[in-house]
């Protein structure tokens, strides 16, 4: 059985691309070989401009991008701290993404964003009952 993924394809490309074969041809003899798990045309002729500039590596070039950070005991207990801050601060004084803190909030506390503040998803029995003795007739209308 051919191995067809990516880096064994490039490796193909990169020997043909040496000994002179056009990326038309070089894509017609991997089409043949490969099938349907053969690269796609574009990538091919992309993958031949780069061997014909230079390069030699077959993997991908690392990319820049946001450092991945784990939702671990330390962020959450830390942004447990900043609870009563903006979402923006938490973000500044963490180093950790937006995303990540939005996660912590809503999936970790178990708190939504209303009227532009966390409050709690579910309210605990007690919260409940003191909101039914603060103001009952409020909650009345939703009975009804």
């Amino acid at each position: 059985m051919m191995d067809s993924s990516r880096s064994a394809q490039r490796a193909v490309i990169q020997f043909l691309c040496s000994e002179g074969e056009h990326a038309s041809q070089i894509y017609r003899k991997m089409k043949e070989v490969y099938g349907e798990q053969c690269l796609a045309r574009c990538r091919i002729f992309r993958w031949c401009q780069r061997y014909e500039a230079g390069r030699v590596n077959i993997k991908d070039l690392p990319r820049p991008r946001q450092e991945h950070v784990v939702t671990n005991s330390a962020t959450i207990s830390a942004a447990n701290e900043y609870r009563r801050i903006i979402t923006r601060e938490i973000v500044a004084e963490l180093s950790i993404s937006k995303g990540i803190v939005h996660h912590i909030i809503q999936k970790k506390f178990g708190y939504d964003k209303v009227c532009a503040e966390w409050v709690p998803k579910h309210l605990p029995e007690n919260q409940k009952t003191e909101r039914w003795e603060l103001d009952p007739s409020a909650t009345q209308k939703f009975l009804h």
